[in-house]
């Protein structure tokens, strides 16, 4: 039996939910077997959500509210969507009780960052202008730079090299890491990539999209296949 993944989606206005047909797909190739799970009030349908979910996925989308790392949020601060972060951290916290692996992309990688304590940056662009345009004009399933893998990581010992393509989507990244997350990558302006947790059984957080690249290329894949082969452990 192929193990279920919650997914982790957009959430508009009218608290309807989606989830871009690349993660699914990646999910889904890698052996998994991918559901959504909608915006819900209810703490018991969070406890039941991890209770049948074997995995999560938190997805890419709108900026982290800064209140929820002790900030106010700037004019260079993006669209905030409160229902989302609602959800997403009450499901993280619960994920989290059980041990059941978490794969964060993008937003999810700030948001389990700023769930565990870190902070972010609002906006790279004027809090810390680098020489990489973070948000690239290369087409989207297209690699733009390349991220520097640390060794003795999780994502070394997977990819077994010291460097692998991505692409990059945000405006955002982590500033001050969380207690217990370690970088498992960053790009050449250090900007962190990569992440996981110290010591949780799996937790592992990307800062591109690797779902926009895994149909082409192997690195990427692999991050999926990892994930997934854990959720059925």
């Amino acid at each position: 039996m192929t193990p279920i993944i919650g997914m982790l989606g957009e959430v508009d206005a009218a608290k309807s939910s989606i989830v871009q047909t690349a993660y699914l797909q990646s999910i889904e190739n890698a052996g998994g077997t991918p559901i959504l799970l909608p915006y819900v009030a209810g703490e018991g349908h969070i406890a039941r959500f991890a209770a049948i979910c074997d995995g999560f996925v938190f997805t890419g989308g709108a900026d982290v509210d800064p209140k929820r790392y002790g900030e106010e949020a700037k004019e260079t601060c993006g669209g905030i969507d409160y229902l989302r972060d609602d959800l997403e951290f009450r499901v993280f916290a619960e994920a989290l009780k059980t041990g059941k692996p978490i794969l964060a992309i993008c937003r999810g990688i700030q948001l389990v960052n700023v769930a565990l304590g870190g902070t972010l940056y609002q906006d790279l662009p004027t809090e810390r202008p680098t020489e990489i345009f973070h948000r690239q004009k290369e087409e989207k399933f297209s690699p733009s730079h390349r991220v520097f893998i640390k060794e003795n990581t999780p994502l070394h010992t997977l990819m077994g090299a010291d460097s692998m393509q991505a692409n990059s989507f945000h405006h955002q990244a982590i500033k001050a890491l969380a207690p217990g997350l370690e970088i498992m990558a960053a790009a050449e302006d250090g900007t962190i990539e990569a992440v996981y947790g110290r010591e949780t059984p799996y937790l592992r957080g990307y800062q591109w999209h690797p779902e926009r690249l895994a149909a082409k290329d192997e690195k990427n894949r692999l991050i999926f296949e990892d994930f997934v082969r854990s959720c059925g452990e």
